[in-house]
């Protein structure tokens, strides 16, 4: 295969090898520059002196001779023009909008417009808008004419940039291209080039066809393209031609080299090939690459990554079998974890919020999730795991996770820079992530300090690329550093960020590798002018290959249109071009593109597949066109038991044992029946479930409060054997809401009820409550009595299992033990809703299904506390009873019942157990120790083993689930 760059050099050297060296030959990047070299070495039998070889910008510059400003000295520059226009103008919002009028400018002058006539079109056509006749003969607002005079302002911001920048012998790329085009004819004239040889260009800006133009005119130069019948067709809808074939019809060359007929008679093969996710096209990369160099060892093979992000998977999957590879586009810094970490430690200083302390000042305070990802970054960890190997610093060992269990253990939604400090114990670390920034001053020591911090780290735990990305981070702080020193206007965080991060997408991390290697590894506008036998494109799908549709300007489309200036349609026509022309002497072509997903609009095939489909495929026979899947081959498969099975060996029964000694209460008891094995998780191995921060009240939080809002309340009635009477309950009604509020803010330790979803919860609560009390207030319970609150009742069960008596400790926590005429009562609140029948059990259940069925858990919790209730009721009346001195224990009627919150007009729900008459004690206590004996000696069974129930409800809330795998 001869490529297109071996067919120029060949042609080059043979026309002009008298004078080879002095010529000047420009082509579209300095890649091509690179591989065009080579290819003229190997055209030229023996040696020779080179020519001038550059890429088109580096050319113009040269030209041009200024110094071409960095795109932030620029919008600097800008920024102190714009504020003579408008002092006004504020920093933070003029950076959101500075970097896109600068490349309007730079496209205006690349483009060679009449600036006047364009700031003259857009002031009539905002003037349009005015002439609506309903507003004829009303004033313009101030805010409107502001609005009007915009584009004079940034008419006289442009002229006043382009002299303030002559005469400081400096430019930005399209004003150095708008001076070449307008002397050029002095240029050529002077120049020391005997002549510009034009290759493989197309997407010409104006500034650049007047160049070539005009050292044409003077014989000075000669273009070599590189086009194709199938695209140069005049009536073609393909936009690949599109610049080629208007240079062809307007220029009058005396001979249009090249165009060829490759595409519509050359053999190719083409597959296409749907992958299930991004990350696979790596995997499958890799993979092809292999099945190629099988076939040919030297063969040589392109990779193209229209998305950046793949370069890591890509690498990855390089077979070892390939030796030398050379990657041309670089790493992208901001995909690197470093990156990552100083993207959190922004979102640490920008996402927090301002809060009103109770002295009345206002303190910016840290959200919690982004303290914690910074603090468990992979730097930061590798950070804490060098500082706990310093004996020196003993006192700070584990303190990275000190902190982090500190806020979690303080439910410390919002953390305050200083609480930071002094949970960190003012070490450098922590004064340097978390200290507040108040400009861009403090945001550079912070960065030179984590630098320094983490150089510490590497420099005794030698990592190559992890300290490669400290060194470069480093220069990039240098650069910031040295542009914003000597301004008297100190940039904000947010301004800060954007230009930061403007230099982190702009600096890609270099490969070392062949530069002239059989296999290259680069982006699609690398590929300019290059040619290669095999092509692995990836990512071919619509809105990447090509890129989507954005207006990246200031100026209305329309406006764009009328003065020739660039718009996306543009960027799609010179995309088509550079994907035709890379299958122009391709043999082996692979299209691997993301199939469609749940996800509206994603994984849509390209139209360029659907154009080899249905269009050059079906021209040219020569075209073998493959539209495949790529599956996933499982090669080993594991066999995995869906059950687990713990045996009660003797150990478990041990534990089992101790457990039932130590307390078997109403929730232990409905865990077991649930899920024998999530009772294992708990009770005997004893995983914790993971604390977490909790921005808003949970269910179970909100529970915690009612709770604890009613025990407040009744808690001195208690202490002092007094009853509620109706006066009482309407004082409580009177200081319910500052209660629930107090209650609110010790509950949730941090969560404000003041805003949000916690504002509402806090309404809920105090409605529940008031609801209640009114309830209270003018029912017959009163005057109640409150005996007990959040009190354990325990009674001793013996059991004999196996020869062995084992003393079962049967025992319920007590939300409130009341008595209310000679009803006494155990009473559990409950904040969800409860239903009678819920609480019925029939004669056939109680035998069969009581103790078995889940849905028995609230009646078998009433069970559990009447049972406990009645024990101690015959065992120590006098304790139970001290606050009910009027009443004699044979007169007293013992329930159990359950309050519902969200059932308050069914009042206390008690459970309907067939025992029995409830003045018949012994019956319904005998009864009920049958049934916990059974209970007991299924528990020790050891021939029924612990496992994970069937019932997915209850597996929907289990904190274990993870491990089941549920």
């Amino acid at each position: 295969m001869q490529t297109f760059l071996e067919l120029t050099a060949k042609y080059v050297y043979e026309k002009y090898k008298e004078n080879i060296s002095e010529l000047c030959i420009i082509l579209p990047s300095r890649r091509a520059s690179f591989f065009f070299k080579n290819a003229l070495a190997q055209a030229a039998p023996e040696p020779i002196w080179s020519p001038e070889v550059a890429g088109m910008e580096d050319f113009i510059t040269r030209l041009a001779q200024t110094d071409v400003l960095e795109p932030i000295n620029l919008q600097l520059e800008l920024f102190d023009l714009m504020r003579e226009q408008d002092p006004l103008l504020d920093f933070d919002q003029f950076v959101t909008w500075g970097g896109t009028l600068l490349d309007d400018f730079s496209r205006i002058d690349q483009n060679l417009v009449d600036v006047s006539k364009l700031f003259e079109y857009l002031s009539e056509a905002k003037a349009l808008e005015r002439w609506d006749p309903k507003f004829l003969g009303k004033a313009i607002s101030p805010t409107m004419k502001k609005y009007f005079s915009l584009w004079d302002n940034i008419e006289k911001t442009y002229h006043n940039l382009q002299k303030r920048l002559l005469r400081n012998k400096q430019a930005y790329t399209g004003m150095a291209f708008r001076k070449v085009a307008e002397n050029i004819n002095r240029i050529a004239k002077e120049s020391s080039c005997k002549q510009y040889i034009f290759i493989g260009l197309n997407a010409l800006t104006a500034s650049e066809e007047v160049i070539i133009k005009a050292l044409l005119k003077h014989d000075k130069a000669e273009v070599l393209f590189d086009s194709d019948n199938f695209y140069m067709e005049e009536s073609t809808p393909n936009r690949a031609g599109t610049f080629l074939r208007k240079y062809k019809s307007t220029w009058k060359l005396p001979e249009w080299r090249w165009q060829q007929n490759l595409l519509l008679t050359d053999d190719k093969e083409i597959s296409v090939i749907g992958v299930a996710n991004a990350s696979m096209q790596g995997k499958l990369a890799g993979q092809l690459l292999q099945q190629i160099r099988q076939q040919d060892k030297h063969a040589q093979t392109a990779i193209i990554l229209p998305d950046e992000t793949l370069l890591l998977p890509v690498l990855h999957s390089i077979p070892d079998e390939v030796p030398n590879y050379n990657v041309t586009m670089g790493l992208s810094f901001k995909g690197t974890p470093l990156f990552n970490l100083i993207d959190l430690l922004f979102e640490v200083h920008l996402t927090g919020v301002t809060q009103l302390q109770e002295s009345g000042y206002k303190v910016y305070q840290y959200h919690h999730l982004s303290v914690t990802k910074l603090l468990t970054h992979p730097f930061i960890r590798r950070y804490e795991v060098y500082l706990n190997e310093q004996p020196g610093q003993v006192k700070h060992h584990g303190l990275i996770q000190q902190v982090i269990d500190k806020i979690v253990a303080d439910n410390r939604v919002l953390v305050s820079a200083q609480d930071l400090l002094h949970m960190g114990r003012q070490h450098p670390l922590f004064e340097t992530l978390f200290k507040t920034w108040r400009d861009c001053d403090d945001i550079i020591a912070a960065m030179y300090n984590l630098i320094e911090l983490l150089r510490e780290v590497y420099s005794h735990q030698p990592n190559t690329i992890e300290t490669e990305y400290l060194y470069i981070f480093y220069t990039l702080v240098k650069r910031l550093d040295t542009i914003f020193d000597c301004r008297e206007h100190k940039i904000g965080v947010r301004s800060f960020r954007k230009f930061l991060y403007e230099l982190i997408s702009a600096t890609r991390l270099p490969f070392s590798g062949e530069p002239i290697s059989e296999v290259q590894i680069m982006g699609m506008l690398e590929t300019r002018a290059l040619d290669f036998e095999n092509v692995i494109i990836l990512s071919v799908n619509e809105n990447t290959l090509p890129a989507p549709k954005r207006h990246e300007s200031l100026m209305p489309y329309d406006v764009l249109r009328e003065f020739g200036l660039p718009t996306y349609s543009e960027t799609e026509g010179a995309m088509a071009y550079n994907f035709y022309r890379l299958l122009q002497r391709a043999k082996r072509v692979h299209l691997l593109y993301v199939l469609p997903s749940d996800t509206y609009g994603s994984g849509e095939k390209s139209r360029f597949i659907l154009q080899l489909q249905h269009d050059l495929a079906l021209r040219n026979p020569g075209i073998t066109f493959r539209d495949l899947t790529a599956a996933v081959e499982q090669q080993q498969t594991k066999n995995y038991d869906e059950d687990i099975l713990i045996e009660k060996d003797a150990q478990t029964l041990t534990q089992l044992k101790k457990e039932l000694e130590k307390g078997l209460y109403p929730s232990h008891l409905n865990m077991y029946i649930n899920c024998s094995l999530q009772y294992y998780f708990s009770r005997i191995a004893k995983i914790q479930e993971m604390d977490e921060v909790e921005e808003q009240l949970g269910t179970d939080k909100f529970g915690t409060l009612v709770h604890q809002v009613l025990e407040d309340f009744f808690r001195p009635f208690e202490q002092s054997g007094k009853p509620i009477l109706a006066a009482d309950v309407a004082l409580m009604l009177q200081q319910l809401p500052g209660q629930v509020k107090e209650e609110f803010r010790k509950t949730t330790r941090g969560a404000s009820p003041e805003r949000g979803m916690n504002y509402l919860l806090f309404k809920v609560a105090v409605q529940v409550l008031e609801k209640y009390l009114e309830k209270l207030r003018d029912s017959d319970e009163l005057p109640l009595y409150v005996l007990r609150l959040e009190d354990t009742l325990a009674a001793i069960l013996p059991v004999a299992v196996g020869g062995e008596v084992i003393p079962v400790r049967i025992a319920g926590k007590a939300d409130r033990i009341d008595l209310t005429g000679n009803a006494l009562r155990v009473i559990d609140y409950k904040t969800g809703r409860v239903e009678k029948s819920q609480l019925q059990v029939k004669p056939e259940d109680m035998a069969l299904h009581f103790t078995s069925d889940r849905k028995f858990d609230k009646a078998r919790q009433l069970w559990l506390y009447q049972y406990v209730l009645q024990r101690n009721l015959q065992e120590q009346p006098d304790i139970i009873l001290k606050n009910a001195r009027h009443m004699e224990a044979h007169h007293i009627v013992p329930r159990s019942g359950i309050l519902s919150f969200r059932n308050l007009e069914d009042g206390v729900l008690v459970a309907e157990l067939p025992f029995g008459k409830e003045a018949e004690n012994t019956n319904f206590i005998s009864a009920s120790e049958q049934l916990l004996t059974d209970f007991v000696k299924h528990m020790l069974d050891p021939e029924e083993p612990i496992r994970k129930t069937n019932d997915l409800e209850v597996c929907q809330w289990c904190p274990y689930r993870g491990i089941c795998a549920r």
